[in-house]
Formats: structure tokens, C-alpha cells, sequence
């Protein structure tokens, strides 16, 4: 009786053990934002900044309310201007402007003035070009900083929706035309989407190479198109046609490597598969204002901001594997930006800038 007692639990013991390693599983390591630093704006006199943190190579681009300016990863504020009607910023350059400018002056990352762009209009910056807007909408000239030579485009109908990598610009208009340029700013194609009963591109983009670019168009019967960017040659590669139809502008996005393009559309965020072309929907309210990725998890940030009775309500909604919703959270502000560089997340509310360390663990 005794040997029985001991083989059964000798037994036992096996059988626990061959069930622990067979069942074994590595904990799951989850997203992490790990606070590093806030700077309040507010706090800081507009002519003594740190002007020694400046550098085109060290800086990062806001705009918050009145105030636009550069920052450092380390939180020094190295540009601060504020500005009374609006302004335009990119990595490179920024420029404060009015209603009723006849001339645009252009300043760097260091808040030297670096060009004067005589004529008048509203600038609007991508890069190190500068796009004049003309009166009236329906026309622009863009402009090369350091370079005197400029182009310029005239339309019939307003412009609608604009956007460049330098390599490949798209221009939308309210009658439904879509125009390509190539980095000379060359017309490239000029195409009319149509299938809608009101025709009118809300929003355009070219991926990072101009391999792709995509559009939102129309009303009633809203569609989004994917181009292929052949040689001589746009092909449609996908189209989808919405259930319902947006009125707002569209904010269309390639991911760095052009393996996904993500729209903003009347239920949230659209998501298109550039290989396999399929299809997700990410369901969202508000007006989408920017969507910034990370290395880290392929992490997709999209800012939204939806209007609640006197307040605005600002959301960060994050997607794991560039696709899948896995949180969000909210905050009240009268202004505010995100900014992803690498394993940080930037967002600015109001008169702060704060940094996040993205991790997986």
C-alpha cells in the first residue's frame, strides 16, 4: 500500500510538472508611455529663449495657439514667436503671416529671417518648399528657399487639398480635379476621379518615394482611390466607395515604408494594405488632425478632436501593428499637436510640450 501511495504520487507530481511546461507561456509585454519631461511655453519670455539648443539637425517643430516656434529632445525651447493672425511651420521653416500680407517673410530653425516671398496670399510650408496660396484659391506658386526660381499653377476652382514629399506633390479642387507634379513641379497628370454626384477632392497625399498616392473625392457616393505611380502611367490599384460621406476635409497618410495609407472618412479611419489591398475601419469621432508613427511595435498615433458643447475635447487613439486599436485617451485643451520621433511621443497642449517614452515591455 504503501509503494502504490508513493508511485500515485510520484504520478501526480509528473503529471503537474509536464502541465506546467507544456502550458508555459512568456508573459505579454505591453505598450508603455513613460513620462520624461514637460516645459511650459507660458513660463518663458519670447526674447530669452536658448537660442544655443537651435540647429536644423536638433529640433522639432510646434505651433499652440498664438505660439509658434522649435523645441529640443531634451526640452529647451530654442524658437518661440507669437503671432497674431496664423502661421505655417515645418521642420525646416516657419512663417508667421495676416490677412492681408503683400509679402511673406520666412525664418529658420534658428529664427533668422531666410527668404521674402513678395506677392500676396497664405503660405503654407512642407519641407523646404513654400507654397504661396493665391487669392482667390484657385492657383499657387511654390518657391525653393535659397532659390529664385519658382513655379506656378492656375486652376479654374479653388484648391482643396494639398501635399508634398518634394519627390511627387498632389493638388486637389473643388471640381474634382487631381493633379500630380514631379520634383521639378512639373505637371505629371491631371485626373478626374468622378462616381460621386458632387465632385470635389477632399483630401490627397503622396507616399514618401511617389510609388503611391491616394484621394478622398466626392459627395453622395464618397470614394477613396489608390494610384499606382507608373511610368507615364496612373493605374488604380483599389477604390472603396463609403458608406457614408464626410463633409469635412480628408487627412490621407502613407506610412513611411508605403506598405499602408490611412484617410480619415465619416466613421473614423479608413486603413488600406498597399500589397494586399485589404480593408480596415477604425471606428472614431471628431475631425482627425494628424496621425504620427513609431518604430517602437509599429505604433500608429492618430490626434482627433471632437467639439463638446463649449470645450474641445482632444483624443489619442493608439494602434498596435500599424492596424489594431488598443487604446485611447482624452484630454481638454484649446489647442494641441503629437509628434513622434523615434521612441518618444511629443504632444503640446495649450502652453505645454510634453515628452513620452514609448517601450514594449
Amino acid at each position: 500500500m504503501k509503494k502504490k501511495k508513493n508511485s500515485a504520487t510520484g504520478f501526480i507530481i509528473l503529471l503537474i510538472v509536464l502541465y506546467i511546461l507544456l502550458t508555459f507561456r512568456p508573459l505579454k509585454t505591453e505598450l508603455q508611455l513613460t513620462p520624461a519631461w514637460t516645459t511650459s511655453i507660458s513660463e518663458l519670455d519670447l526674447q530669452n529663449v536658448n537660442k544655443n539648443a537651435g540647429g536644423l539637425e536638433n529640433v522639432l517643430p510646434f505651433k499652440l495657439g498664438q505660439n509658434v516656434g522649435y523645441f529640443t529632445d531634451d526640452g529647451q525651447i530654442s524658437v518661440l514667436r507669437n503671432f497674431e493672425y496664423k502661421a505655417t511651420i515645418s521642420k525646416n521653416y516657419f512663417a508667421p503671416f495676416s490677412q492681408n500680407s503683400s509679402s511673406v517673410k520666412i525664418f529658420d530653425t534658428n529664427g533668422n529671417e531666410a527668404a521674402t516671398i513678395e506677392g500676396s496670399g497664405f503660405p503654407f510650408i512642407l519641407g523646404s518648399n513654400v507654397f504661396l496660396l493665391l487669392p482667390g484659391g484657385a492657383g499657387f506658386e511654390v518657391h525653393s528657399v535659397g532659390n529664385e526660381n519658382f513655379a506656378r499653377y492656375q486652376h479654374t476652382s479653388p484648391i482643396t487639398a494639398l501635399n508634398s514629399t518634394g519627390i511627387l506633390t498632389t493638388v486637389g479642387f473643388a471640381d474634382g480635379t487631381l493633379c500630380t507634379f514631379d520634383s521639378d513641379m512639373n505637371l505629371q497628370y491631371e485626373l478626374t476621379p468622378s462616381g460621386s454626384n458632387l465632385e470635389v477632392i477632399l483630401g490627397a497625399a503622396p507616399s514618401s518615394t511617389g510609388k503611391y498616392f491616394a484621394c478622398v473625392s466626392g459627395q453622395d457616393n464618397q470614394r477613396f482611390m489608390l494610384y499606382q505611380n507608373d511610368v507615364n502611367h496612373a493605374k488604380v490599384i483599389f477604390h472603396k466607395t463609403l458608406e457614408k460621406s464626410s463633409v469635412r476635409q480628408s487627412l490621407v497618410y502613407f506610412l513611411a515604408d508605403e506598405s499602408k495609407v490611412y484617410f480619415s472618412c465619416a466613421d473614423g479611419i479608413g486603413i488600406v494594405d498597399c500589397e494586399d489591398f485589404s480593408f480596415d475601419l477604425i471606428e472614431l469621432s471628431g475631425n482627425v488632425l494628424d496621425i504620427q508613427e513609431s518604430p517602437i511595435a509599429n505604433t500608429v498615433f492618430i490626434l482627433s478632436k471632437k467639439r463638446d458643447f463649449s470645450k474641445n475635447i482632444y483624443t489619442i487613439t493608439i494602434l498596435e501593428k500599424n492596424t489594431y486599436k488598443t487604446s485611447s485617451f482624452s484630454y481638454e485643451a484649446s489647442s494641441s499637436f503629437i509628434l513622434a520621433k523615434e521612441n518618444a511621443l511629443y504632444i503640446g497642449k495649450d502652453d505645454k510640450i510634453s515628452k513620452l517614452i514609448i517601450s514594449r515591455e
